[in-house]
């Protein structure tokens, strides 16, 4: 089973145009996060991404209104929802909007990973993320312990985030058996810089493994 790769938080053109080779990218709407773009800047990213790359609009804990814009205007593939969403919320998007949603679930235990359950109706995919506090949503460059998802099951597509780099995402691909992984601050030189050799080099070598 080939790995599929999101590179989450591409801010630049350049660093876009880098992600060629990767499944998914992560374009970032949450005013709070040092990797925001607006729409101006948004559309100048897709305009260097490949036909096949499949486009994500993170969002946390926004008005629904503001994310059909944003879909409609960028055509976006996916939703992602990274912050309190709950499954109510998510219904209601889903009768504005119908394109498939990311819900990002944040995880320390075995105990959390069971919180993903109560959206598997709602979502087309689940991605497990590190969760550090409640004010931080995502992008902390912090790993969860991937044991935790050894031999975890499920029937979508799901994703493993967080503080993963070049140097640790081959064992977190041989414990967890995720189909997917997203990176972030694990492609980055600074918080919210992408590096345009660390994005060349993880999606090379994740596509040799």
């Amino acid at each position: 089973m080939k790995v599929k790769i999101k590179i989450c938080g591409i801010n630049d053109e350049k660093s876009a145009s880098a992600s060629k080779g990767a499944d998914y990218i992560g374009l970032v709407f949450y005013k709070k996060s040092p990797r925001y773009i607006n729409i101006s800047l948004a559309k100048r990213i897709i305009n260097k991404l490949d036909k096949n790359q499949t486009k994500v609009g993170l969002f946390v804990n926004h008005k629904i209104k503001y994310i059909e814009q944003i879909s409609k205007d960028l055509n976006l593939d996916i939703i992602q929802l990274h912050g309190n969403e709950d499954t109510k919320y998510i219904y209601e998007i889903k009768k504005k909007i119908s394109i498939p949603i990311i819900k990002a679930i944040s995880i320390k235990t075995k105990k959390d990973i069971k919180i993903s359950q109560e959206f598997k109706n709602f979502c087309d995919m689940i991605l497990f993320d590190t969760k550090v506090n409640e004010n931080t949503f995502g992008g902390s460059g912090v790993s969860f312990d991937w044991k935790i998802l050894e031999g975890f099951k499920y029937n979508k597509q799901w994703i493993i985030a967080g503080g993963l780099n070049i140097s640790n995402i081959k064992k977190a691909i041989k414990i967890t058996n995720a189909p997917i992984v997203d990176l972030s601050s694990g492609v980055e030189d600074k918080v919210g810089v992408k590096s345009e050799i660390k994005i060349k080099e993880l999606i090379k070598y994740v596509k040799n493994l």
